[in-house]
């Protein structure tokens, strides 16, 4: 009895021993950084929604996204491993190209986001000739949206349009159109609903410049040091965003309520835009290889000397699809 009696004890102090053992950092979620240009638009709600649902924890991850105010710098955070991944990918899609060893891994959604607003008496894209658009910038993926968009109505970017380029946010280039210095502008979607406001009108929407121009401009990218040693992080990563993808695919009012807090919409433009954004997000988080072309298309398309390069030089799509799995 006695006996019995001492491993009793001997086994309760073990017990509570254990049970005071403070939790193993393997418990505890891996801390990753993604860089991004920030959250304020359609394109970056899969990674808000993956954050803050917990859809990355669930996955053992914790992210922390950090905004970036340029490419260029997110780029040289990425080679020097200081961010684990970036969120942009036309932009990556170029360095790939020539030759830094990044590639995409997954796409979110399925068009670039860009509207066409001109206007009210320009009534189509072919009536913009001898006019004057508003880009960000030449050689983005904005100025090549438009490039494409004249070409395939007949018109010469060259010669039947004036490009102006006006860095800045879309409130610059729609200062632009508001004092008449250009008679349309390339803007990010929602924007085209202030401009509609103004009396302003939506030449194109979301939709239609997609049926257009298949540059999805928001996804993941990292580098080929990730890649080859880090494979399995990659899918997890890649498994919260999908989740987080179907959750706002699946869940309306959620996801109308969410433009509305993020992108400052009343109800009725929230409903609306959900309408038009839900078929735009991509949960198979890959592109057919003519889409990873207009990619490659983007950086080199004002280049004076062609790359040429296989698709598959941009993108690798291993890890997209174990995350379907």
């Amino acid at each position: 009895m006695k006996l019995n009696f001492r491993c009793l004890r001997l086994l309760v102090t073990i017990l509570l021993i254990i049970a005071s053992v403070p939790v193993t950092s393997a418990a505890e979620p891996k801390v990753l950084n993604i860089g991004w240009t920030g959250g304020s638009s359609w394109t970056s709600l899969p990674d808000r929604i993956a954050s803050e649902r917990g859809f990355y924890e669930k996955e053992g991850l914790r992210v922390r996204y950090i905004q970036f105010q340029g490419t260029n710098l997110m780029l040289s955070a990425l080679l020097a491993n200081e961010l684990d991944y970036v969120t942009i990918l036309p932009f990556i899609a170029g360095a790939a190209t020539r030759g830094l060893p990044v590639k995409i891994v997954a796409a979110t959604t399925k068009a670039s986001g860009y509207a066409i607003v001109a206007r009210p008496e320009i009534d189509s894209i072919k009536a913009l000739k001898g006019k004057r658009i508003a880009i960000n910038s030449f050689g983005s993926s904005a100025d090549f949206a438009i490039y494409q968009l004249l070409s395939r109505n007949g018109l010469d970017p060259h010669k039947d349009v004036t490009l102006q380029a006006i860095a800045g946010s879309p409130d610059a280039r729609f200062a632009a159109l508001l004092g008449g210095s250009v008679e349309a502008t390339v803007v990010n979607s929602p924007f085209e609903y202030r401009a509609e406001q103004k009396g302003f009108k939506t030449l194109l929407s979301v939709k239609e410049t997609a049926e257009f121009v298949r540059i999805p401009i928001a996804g993941l990218s990292t580098t080929q040091r990730k890649i080859e040693k880090e494979p399995d992080e990659i899918v997890r990563v890649l498994r919260g965003l999908r989740s987080a993808i179907l959750f706002l695919q699946s869940q309306r009012e959620i996801g109308i309520g969410l433009l509305e807090k993020l992108l400052k919409l009343d109800h009725p433009a929230a409903e609306r835009f959900y309408s038009v954004y839900r078929d735009q997000y991509n949960p198979d988080l890959t592109v057919p290889d003519s889409v990873a072309e207009e990619w490659i298309a983007v950086g080199t398309f004002r280049a004076k000397e062609k790359i040429s390069v296989k698709p598959q030089v941009v993108y690798d799509w291993t890890f997209a699809e174990r995350a379907r799995r």
